[in-house]
């Protein structure tokens, strides 16, 4: 499912992803149970950037709309708590669970159980405020000067039998929150677990350079790239659908 919003990005700046269903469910003829948005909008202080990668529990049956509802509730939330300049993340994860669940409805949240990685870049004036959420299993990754920074993944999972999700049982502390203020430019990665399940964290740096190296090509050619690469990708008996969003924001003023 793609969303990405109209306009033009300001200079310097790029975002683009691609999303494909997974073997298990094409030869099922399943939908995809990913869904995904990258999407930006002006503010008094320059340009917010949202990306958010929703992945469907694929043992729910309305997986696919709880997908959906997640990046819906994910990008209206963002749009209220980036209007309040220093807001705490804990008031953006309460909103997007309320939006949520108000957008499933009138349908049981557990049978739209889906998992969230947002990537939230707001400039307030003195720099920019960038914010990584993780619920589940999925990986949001963010490369500044500051080094590498990452949140999600199979490895935190795996301390816990079953998977984080909206819709399920959690506590606040289920979500994996960076709240960073990096200098200069940004480079954000968001894989659904179709794909993160099998990039080390030694690999994240491998991947965003080929993503890099995609920026200047055609809209229509690089989606064409990704999605033939995602069906492609090189682990044999790999079932699960797979999403990759990247951003490359610019400095702040460029």
């Amino acid at each position: 499912m793609t969303l990405i919003s109209k306009g033009h990005l300001p200079l310097a700046d790029h975002a683009f992803g691609a999303s494909v269903a997974g073997p298990a469910h094409v030869a099922a003829r399943v939908g995809n149970q990913d869904a995904w948005t990258c999407t930006h909008w002006p503010s008094e202080h320059g340009t917010v950037y949202c990306a958010v990668v929703c992945d469907g529990l694929g043992s729910r049956l309305h997986a696919r709309d709880g997908a959906r509802a997640g990046v819906r509730a994910a990008k209206q939330a963002a749009r209220q708590w980036s209007r309040a300049p220093g807001a705490p993340t804990g008031l953006l994860v309460r909103l997007l669970e309320v939006l949520w669940r108000l957008e499933v409805a009138p349908l049981p949240p557990d049978d739209c159980a889906a998992t969230c990685l947002v990537a939230l870049a707001v400039p307030d004036g003195s720099g920019r405020r960038l914010v990584l959420l993780a619920l589940g299993d999925g990986l949001a990754a963010a490369e500044t000067q500051q080094g590498l920074q990452s949140v999600g993944g199979r490895a935190e999972a795996e301390f816990s039998n079953t998977t984080a999700a909206l819709g399920t049982p959690h506590h606040m502390n289920d979500w994996q929150v960076l709240d960073l203020r990096p200098s200069g430019r940004v480079r954000v990665l968001l894989l659904s677990d179709g794909i993160a399940d099998d990039v080390s964290a030694q690999r994240v740096p491998d991947l965003l350079t080929w993503l890099a190296g995609l920026e200047g090509r055609p809209a229509a050619a690089r989606g064409q790239t990704l999605r033939r690469a995602l069906r492609q990708w090189p682990v044999p008996g790999h079932s699960d659908d797979k999403t990759v969003v990247y951003l490359h924001i610019g400095g702040v003023g460029v």
